[in-house]
Parts: C-alpha cells; sequence; structure tokens
C-alpha cells in the first residue's frame, strides 16, 4: 500500500479499509484523550471508504465528528470507575454487535480496558495507543497493563516507543510508530498576515523594538515557568533591555500563578514578564516571537505545541526530555549546519 500524507488510508473502493467499519474510542482532551488526533484519523477514513465512528462523551467533539460524515455514539469514556467500566464493557459489546464493527482503535488506558474485554468474544481486531509521554512505571493492575495488549500498539515517538517496549517487553513486536499529524495549511507562514502578527504583539504589550521570548505552556511547575524568569532575571543583570518574556498558557491551578508573579517581582523583571492565556492565534504568536522556549523538565511538557512551532520554523529551544530530540534538530545528534534550535 503506497502511503500518501493526505490520504493516508487510500482512497476508493480499492482502498484497503474501504467497506470496513472502525470505531474509535477517545475520552475528553481534559481526561488525557487525543480529540484532534482522532477527528483527523475518522476524515481519513472517511476518504478511504471505511464507516467511521467514534465514542466518546457527549460534548463538542460529537458535532464536529457528524460534520466529518462519522457517526458519534454517546460513551462514558472517560469514567475509570470500576463498576462503571466493567459496564462499559458489555455497553460496547453491544455496540460492536449492533454497528457490525470490524476494529476498533482504544485511544486511552482505560478505553483499552473496556476496549480489551468487549473484543475478546467476539473477536474484533484492537488497536491501542500508548500515551505521548509513554509508559510511566511497570503495571500493577489489568487496567494499567490494557495499554500493551492490542493487536496492535501505536506510539506517536521512539521515546514513547522505548518506554513501552522497556516496561511491556511482551508487546515489543506488535508496536508501531505512528508520528501525529499536523495541518501544514494552517501552519504556513506565508499564510499569517502582517496584521495577525501585529494583533498578537499588541497583545503582549511588545514594543516594536522589543525581541520576544515566548513560553506557550499550560501553567504548572513541570512546564519550566519559573526557568523563564529566573532566565529574564540572567538576561537583565547582563544588561539586555529589548527582550520581553510572554508566559502564555492558562494555570491549572491560580495558586501557581501568583507564584509566578510573585518570583518575578522578588527576580525585579516583572515589568519584562507578561502573563496572558493561550495564544487563540498560535501561527502568529509562533511568528511574532523571537524565540519560543519549551523549559519542561518532565516528558510530558514536550506537546503538540512543540511540533508546531517546529513547523513554523520558530527558533525553538526546549528542554532535552522525553520526544524534544525528535523535534529540534540540534548537536550531537545532528549536524551543526542542520541545527533548527538548541536544547
Amino acid at each position: 500500500m503506497t502511503v500518501n500524507a493526505f490520504s493516508p488510508f487510500g482512497r476508493g473502493a480499492n482502498a484497503p479499509l474501504a467497506g470496513l467499519t472502525i470505531l474509535q474510542i477517545v475520552p475528553p482532551l481534559s481526561a488525557g484523550g487525543d480529540e484532534r488526533s482522532t477527528l483527523a484519523v475518522a476524515a481519513a477514513l472517511i476518504e478511504a471508504g471505511a464507516r467511521a465512528l467514534v465514542a466518546s462523551d457527549p460534548g463538542e467533539l460529537a458535532s464536529e465528528v457528524q460534520a466529518l460524515g462519522g457517526l458519534h455514539l454517546p460513551f462514558p469514556a472517560s469514567n475509570t470507575n470500576p463498576l462503571a467500566m466493567t459496564l462499559n464493557v458489555r455497553r460496547l459489546a453491544r455496540i460492536l454487535e449492533s454497528e457490525r464493527v470490524d476494529l476498533v482503535h482504544a485511544r486511552s488506558r482505560g478505553a483499552a480496558w473496556v476496549a480489551l474485554g468487549a473484543c475478546r468474544k467476539p473477536k474484533r481486531a484492537l488497536v491501542t495507543t500508548f500515551p505521548g509521554e509513554g509508559s510511566g512505571s511497570s503495571p500493577r493492575t489489568s487496567f494499567e497493563s490494557a495499554v500493551a495488549d492490542g493487536d496492535r500498539a501505536i506510539a506517536s515517538s521512539h521515546y514513547a516507543a522505548d518506554r513501552a517496549a522497556e516496561i511491556f517487553p511482551a508487546a515489543a513486536t506488535r508496536l508501531r510508530i505512528v508520528r501525529p499529524g499536523l495541518d501544514l495549511a494552517k501552519l504556513a507562514p506565508d499564510a499569517v498576515s502582517r496584521q495577525r502578527v501585529a494583533k498578537v504583539r499588541e497583545g503582549w504589550g511588545a514594543a516594536p523594538h522589543e525581541r520576544v521570548v515566548l513560553a506557550p505552556a499550560r501553567l504548572a511547575p513541570a512546564r519550566g515557568q519559573k526557568l523563564v524568569i529566573e532566565a529574564a532575571a540572567l538576561i537583565k543583570a547582563r544588561g539586555l533591555e529589548d527582550v520581553r518574556f510572554v508566559l502564555a498558557g492558562d494555570a491549572a491551578k491560580p495558586a501557581f500563578a501568583r507564584e509566578l508573579d510573585a518570583l518575578a517581582a522578588e527576580r525585579g523583571v516583572k515589568p519584562i514578564v507578561v502573563r496572558v492565556g493561550a495564544p487563540t492565534d498560535r501561527p502568529a504568536a509562533f511568528i511574532a516571537a523571537g524565540a519560543v522556549v519549551f523549559p519542561a523538565s518532565e516528558a510530558e511538557g514536550v506537546t503538540r505545541t512543540t511540533l508546531e512551532a517546529a513547523a513554523m520554523g520558530a527558533l525553538v529551544v526546549a528542554s532535552d526530555v522525553g520526544t524534544a530530540g525528535e523535534i529540534v534538530a540540534a548537536p550531537p545528534l545532528f549536524p551543526v549546519e542542520e541545527r533548527s534550535g538548541w536544547l
């Protein structure tokens, strides 16, 4: 099968998946689900002539699936209560039978456990997805190990695949790496107008002569915002006055946002450190910044936003954790002339 980036499953009646019914189970984003990938796969399945079903909690995802031409099935995918999950196995088994599902793709640990039980008797094919940051520790229960028990198991990076193979050695032969996709049409620098860039900089309060260091991530200790403030203090102490530091993200806990404000005041950099909400126009934000930084202290801090910034050609500076080394080309893994950022 020839793989096309825009039609990964092929097109028309001769496509390998044409005529099959594929069900994806995904919890909401707040519970660890990857809704954008789910929608992208659903669109590719429909283009290939397959029937695309998505089972998830009621919400915005339902209308988006329907708009693509897929079918949304209300399903409590985020519920991890043991009794509720046991009932969900029966509920999912009924769905598999009534909708004549050929293959199930479970996109979380809980969904994998439910799908494993529901697929066992009717012998439906099951694909599972490992968490993007890789599995943290050896499984203690069947709930934690179910993500490795699919007929195929997907990891989004070499980092996640290596972690999964280390913890689940029996799954190594069934493990496949499938990189997350990006909508390059939305990430084309030439498509971003000067007006969009100017609007973003205006929101940051950045003067025309100021260079911006942008940290676009949810405000949380592991995401490294305190390190940005410490860096701002060091740069100011060296006499560099035309740099503005923008912490762009919503706070997981309001108390941590107050800690950041207090640290900026303590280090004497409050006038040059701006704290704003998550950027609504990320492509324009990446162009408006002189550097985009991801100073995460844990693997989960390397998110899709890191990929998007790199795809936009932004100067990316990232902590060497998780998948950062697969996103940013930097020595010693890459020649100096191929450098795309710093680790």
